[in-house]
């Protein structure tokens, strides 16, 4: 009853470890890809190693799986019959590969495909875990993989990579054990199992529930992205949203580091004048970054409606504009200027904009995303009265001021001393966000898009840019502004989105402005009660480009910019640049260490102790019996029972050297043989010496000298 049991145990370990490796390629795809069901296509797996299992006769295995996708495609996709899903199969093929196989195959044909790639997959798996008792190759795949997708993709692999190395270990440990059955050693499987598995799980376990730290590197897949840019490879830009790369990118959580360029047009303008293009804005500072505020709220408006926002009051005077987009990429959203009214597009869209970041989403009637490549645009553009910006009172909206003045408990003192200092004297809201602008363009603050550097672990991503660098590109100038401002109690906002672009050609009155990823930018967005948000720009070399004006009979310029308006690239960190703290900080010894450490030098003394470790596993038999004569010579002993320790620390060096001990054989036995394999009789003797210190028979007659004599010279024999 053991014996079967075991053996039935043997046969469905392997399949089921088989099925798990093949089912972790699968969770991933309903993030990375557009497929469904995935649990579905998981049971389909486990059916097929089901029937592996139960040893099924071929046929009918073949005719269970073929079953169950006759099933899974009638369900998702045909209303008639089941009896006529192989004709509407046979008819879509025939109408795709009839159209030359210029579009893509609908969803029924790819789905056939991928569940015959899973019956294909299957039998491989199945044959190299299973029958060729090779697990490595297929889980070195899948570990590949799964790295690969957390890397590059959005995709999490925290739970993946847990369990692969679970099942690395128990894979590795089973099959071991396997092999052990085979040559005979099944006594000892059990323990041996028992053992090999109970301290990878200890360390498995308490590696996952204990504390970690958050990354203290830069990630270098940017760093590779732009090298490989820097040699001429170009890379999909439709992923910019998933990782760090050039252009507009969605998550700003961590700020700093240099950028590469790039030229890439993201969209052509036919426009009446010269202005800021958003995307979107954010209102939630943390100390490295820009955080959206959490809220479900949506606004939708039509196609060719007016969308019935209100920007401003009354007090700004505005003017009625157009603009043609023509979009050089595929996107989900629009970008247009402050003051938006109406979206023209020939297709059925409904627009809906997240009203906590005003962004505009394009999807159709069903809310799924479409995007679109050419529209129009209606709107206003404005002129801010200084005087009624000047006059604006405090807002008293307390919810208002809570979330446009929020700054991290964490925001140092220095901060909000120097926002204080700045707009000394200053009496109006507006006369103190102006000396914070302009604060910018006249204390020595530096663009600079390379050497740029990122905050430590402890260190305020403004506060690094203020006291210390004093250089950056827009987002340290806008977000340093914006953080300045809410220390007075002033509402702002963070806007991301690009700048006008540069002037490609003028036909028939009409100017055409290419906007590129080099042209992304960000400012900020400051809010004055019974007037509405008014854009300020801080960055050094930019210059506002909205119209501000006082009345007619106190009329006043803005002073032009003593720089020349430069276009701006965007962002890809390649190396961040980390400075040492200058202060001792109460921290534990290992943060101390992970903020000083680079992951260049951490990969440098890794790759270092690995050659070392290399050299010394190579050599052992080199140093290895010298170190254990040594050893034995310092040990204090003089008597009979220094042999021993002394024997069987000879017996593994032995082992190690390659004159190995069978199971059934006697020790007088073994010194047989190594005397005739080594031409000599001293183990003969040495093994006399201890199975009379073993047995104490006169043991007291043993010359110790000659004992230690005798085996330093076995040991010396093993140097190689």
């Amino acid at each position: 009853m053991k014996q079967r049991a075991e053996t039935m145990l043997s046969a469905v370990l392997p399949n089921g470890l088989a099925a798990w490796l093949l089912t972790e390629w699968l969770w991933p795809l309903d993030t990375v890809a557009d497929t469904a069901h995935i649990g579905t296509f998981a049971m389909f797996v486990v059916i097929c190693f089901l029937f592996y299992t139960l040893r099924v006769p071929t046929w009918l295995s073949a005719l269970g799986k073929i079953g169950y996708i006759w099933w899974a495609l009638d369900e998702w996709f045909y209303d008639e019959a089941i009896w006529d899903v192989p004709r509407a199969l046979w008819w879509d093929g025939v109408a795709w590969l009839v159209g030359g196989g210029a579009s893509m195959p609908d969803d029924a044909l790819r789905t056939l495909a991928f569940f015959v790639s899973l019956w294909a997959a299957s039998f491989v798996w199945h044959w190299l875990v299973v029958r060729r008792n090779r697990w490595f190759v297929p889980y070195a795949l899948t570990v590949s993989y799964i790295a690969v997708l957390d890397t590059f993709f959005p995709y999490s692999g925290n739970g993946a990579i847990v369990r692969l190395v679970a099942l690395g270990f128990f894979a590795f440990v089973w099959l071991h054990g396997e092999r052990m059955r085979a040559k005979g050693g099944a006594a000892y499987i059990r323990k041996w199992r028992a053992a090999a598995l109970s301290i990878p799980a200890i360390a498995v376990t308490a590696g996952y529930v204990g504390p970690k730290l958050p990354p203290q590197w830069p990630d270098p897949v940017a760093f590779i992205r732009s090298y490989a840019a820097d040699s001429g490879e170009e890379f999909d830009t439709t992923t910019a949203a998933v990782v760090k790369k050039i252009g507009y990118g969605q998550n700003d959580s961590r700020l700093g580091g240099p950028f590469i360029a790039d030229d890439t047009v993201v969209f052509i303008a036919k426009d009446e004048g010269r202005h800021y293009w958003r995307v979107e804005t954010k209102d939630v500072y943390t100390g490295k970054g820009w955080e959206s505020f959490q809220s479900e709220q949506v606004k939708s408006f039509r196609n060719g409606r007016l969308m019935e926002h209100e920007w401003w009051s009354d007090k700004v005077k505005t003017a009625e504009q157009t603009a043609e987009i023509t979009r050089q990429d595929q996107a989900f959203h629009l970008v247009y200027p402050i003051g938006l009214q109406q979206v023209q597009t020939s297709d059925n869209i409904v627009y809906r904009m997240h009203m906590a970041t005003e962004k505009i989403y394009t999807t159709d009637i069903n809310a799924n995303a479409l995007p679109i490549q050419r529209y129009t645009i209606t709107y206003m553009e404005p002129d801010f009265p200084i005087e009624a910006l000047r006059s604006a009172a405090p807002v008293q909206d307390a919810i208002f001021l809570k979330r446009y003045t929020q700054l991290p408990d964490t925001l140092p003192k220095r901060v909000r001393d120097l926002a204080k200092q700045i707009t000394e004297g200053k009496e109006t809201v507006y006369d103190k966000v102006k000396a914070i602008e302009q604060y910018f363009h006249m204390n020595g603050y530096a663009y600079e898009t390379t050497n740029v550097a990122v905050p430590r672990a402890n260190q305020d991503y403004v506060d690094q840019f203020l006291f210390e660098t004093k250089q950056g590109y827009c987002d340290n100038f806008s977000t340093s502004m914006a953080v300045l401002v809410r220390s007075l109690g002033i509402p702002a906002r963070w806007v991301k989105g690009y700048t006008s672009g540069q002037l490609a050609e003028e036909q028939n009155g009409a100017e055409f402005y290419k906007v590129r990823n080099n042209d992304a930018h960000s400012w900020v967005e400051v809010y004055f009660e019974g007037v509405g948000w008014v854009p300020f720009e801080p960055t050094q070399g930019f210059v506002n480009p909205y119209a501000f004006s006082l009345s007619t009979s106190n009329e006043e310029q803005q002073a032009p910019s003593l720089q020349p308006e430069e276009q701006e690239t965007p962002r890809v960190s390649i190396e961040q640049l980390i400075e040492p703290s200058s202060q001792k900080q109460d921290r534990h010894w290992w943060k101390q260490l992970a903020s000083v450490w680079s992951w260049k030098t951490v990969l440098t003394v890794f790759v270092a102790l690995a050659a070392l470790g290399g050299a010394l596993y190579v050599t052992r038999r080199k140093w290895w019996p010298r170190w254990t004569i040594f050893c034995f010579r310092c040990r204090r002993v003089d008597g009979p029972e220094w042999l021993v320790p002394a024997y069987l620390a000879l017996l593994r060096q032995l082992h190690d050297y390659g004159l190995r001990r069978k199971e059934d054989e006697t020790l007088r036995q073994y010194a047989i043989e190594v005397d005739r394999l080594l031409e000599t009789n001293e183990m003969g003797r040495l093994t006399k010496w201890y199975e009379q210190v073993i047995y104490g028979a006169n043991s007291d007659r043993i010359d110790i000298r000659e004992a230690r004599q005798l085996w330093e010279n076995l040991i010396k024999r093993t140097i190689t």
